[in-house]
């Protein structure tokens, strides 16, 4: 009872969450890669199941789609995170991260082949289910041990590698979001962040039971009750986040494309600058809580990557932060000014820009320490005193 609840429900979950994420796919092209996950890691949960019920005469088959999903999980979980933050499409050769898999699975199923049948049932006791010697094993059981401790050697360097190249996707993700967009809300910029946090979680349990060994674990159901349950409650976050996930790099794409026709020229700085300020200052083009850099660029016939640079640049921050200070400086002037006392901060918050009232409070904080509320009735008190 305890083994069925521990794998069977890390298996439904990620099951049920992969028929969704495939089904909606057509929507969300990220989607159908975290559906394959998904159905990878429900399969792996599956050859579990069999292994930890004994169901030995079968078991080889499915110890089979365990090598292979093994090496394939993180794999398919780069290509959701490479399609969801850095590029829209996986072409060919991608495809190469899954040798490993594909090599190993190839090697065991070979040796598997090669065993007679006495031999598999002597290797099934003694060593699936056992702690068979190295010495004195025949030379098939040896060939399999080193590529069941292969599997694990290269199951390790994945882990590391994947978490390298994942931080580095989601980091140019924010990056260049930051850079494109005056408001990040809906643009989930923290989903990325926590779908990181929950793979580091799932390398440190694919770590620890990689190490340990299934055998541990059946021999200590409690224990495996305790990693079923922190594997669901992964899935069912990662399923959740990636499902709830709508903006991507895709959408970064569609509206990064330049319109046929615009004329395009790079100004000089000194021109650029001039040219910025005035229709942030005059035209307080800011107070449009949509505005994205692309518009800036199209309004001063410009290239939006090279408008881009130069703000990091000559001000040392991001577009969004660049924005961002515009609006806190009009919110401060509002806030001071007694004509404004009925107005709510919701009203403010718009009236400059905007997208939420959560995010006019967290960057105003941000920018000056202090909330809009706070510094509303600071400003108020100060005012009195000199009226005294």
């Amino acid at each position: 009872m305890l083994v069925d609840f521990a794998l069977l429900t890390p298996m439904y979950v990620s099951l049920i969450w992969s028929l969704i994420l495939l089904i909606s796919s057509r929507a969300n092209r990220a989607r159908l890669f975290l559906g394959i996950f998904m159905l990878v890691v429900s399969m792996i949960f599956l050859s579990h199941l069999i292994y930890y019920h004994h169901f030995k005469a079968i078991y080889l088959h499915f110890d089979l789609i365990f090598i292979f999903g093994s090496l394939s999980i993180f794999p398919i979980y780069h290509w959701y995170m490479k399609i969801l933050t850095f590029r829209s499409k996986i072409d060919f050769r991608d495809m190469k991260l899954l040798i490993p898999a594909f090599a190993l699975l190839a090697a065991t199923s070979v040796t598997y082949l090669l065993m007679t049948h006495g031999l598999k049932h002597y290797y099934i006791n003694e060593y699936l289910y056992g702690n068979g010697p190295w010495q004195g094993a025949p030379v098939l059981i040896k060939t399999q041990l080193v590529l069941c401790y292969t599997l694990q050697l290269v199951y390790f360097i994945q882990i590391i590698y994947f978490f390298l190249k994942i931080r580095v996707f989601i980091t140019n993700y924010n990056e260049n979001i930051a850079n494109f967009y005056s408001n990040l809300e809906d643009k989930t910029l923290e989903w990325p962040k926590i779908i990181l946090y929950t793979f580091v979680v799932t390398s440190i349990f694919s770590m620890v039971t990689n190490f340990l060994g299934r055998s541990f674990f059946d021999k200590y159901p409690i224990f495996l009750l305790l990693t079923g349950i922190g594997y669901s409650l992964f899935l069912f976050v990662l399923g959740y986040l990636g499902y709830m996930q709508n903006h991507s790099v895709v959408m970064l794409e569609e509206e990064t494309v330049t319109v046929p026709g615009n004329k395009i020229e790079n100004p000089t700085n000194k021109k650029l600058k001039s040219q910025l300020l005035r229709i942030f200052e005059k035209e307080k083009i800011y107070t449009n809580k949509e505005l994205k850099i692309s518009d800036i660029a199209t309004k001063l016939h410009t290239n939006r990557t090279f408008l881009s640079t130069f703000i990091n640049t000559e001000y040392g921050c991001s577009f969004n932060t660049f924005v961002n200070q515009y609006r806190v400086e009009e919110a401060k002037k509002m806030l001071t000014n007694d004509e404004n006392s009925s107005f709510s901060l919701d009203y403010i918050a718009a009236q400059v820009g905007f997208g939420s009232l959560h995010s006019f409070i967290r960057v105003f904080k941000d920018n000056t320490n202090t909330t809009p509320g706070r510094f509303r009735e600071q400003t108020q008190t100060i005012q009195n005193d000199k009226m005294e």
